[in-house]
């Protein structure tokens, strides 16, 4: 019986440890998430803390040409955003001022 309990309390705890380590890692003050197309290509960089979308970020189309460009504040667009279309030209219906995620205002061409 002895064993026993001792074998269950060694994968408990061995779980909790990794649980503990697992959640602090998770809690980084800030980082910046990478994502990449099944072929290696960046797909998009951006930056979050506490879980939150907040600083730059930026996405690519497969062909490496830029998507969007910008910044979040408390995980909403802020500020000026930059949209382009495949062809590389700018997507002027998208681009332009955010505010708490919606558009304010067009960028000045």
């Amino acid at each position: 019986m002895k064993p026993l309990i001792l074998v269950t309390s060694l994968i408990f705890g061995a779980a909790a440890l990794a649980g503990g380590v697992r959640a602090m890692l998770m809690e980084r003050a800030d980082e910046q998430t990478v994502a990449y197309y099944s072929d290696g290509a960046r797909k998009n960089a951006i930056t979050v803390v506490d879980g939150t979308k907040q600083g730059p970020a930026e996405q690519w189309y497969p062909s490496g040409n830029p998507e969007w460009r910008g910044q979040y504040a408390d995980g909403f667009r802020q500020g000026e955003w930059t949209f382009w279309n495949e062809d590389g030209s700018v997507d002027v219906e998208r681009s332009g001022l955010y505010e708490q995620g919606k558009k304010i205002a067009d960028l000045d061409a």
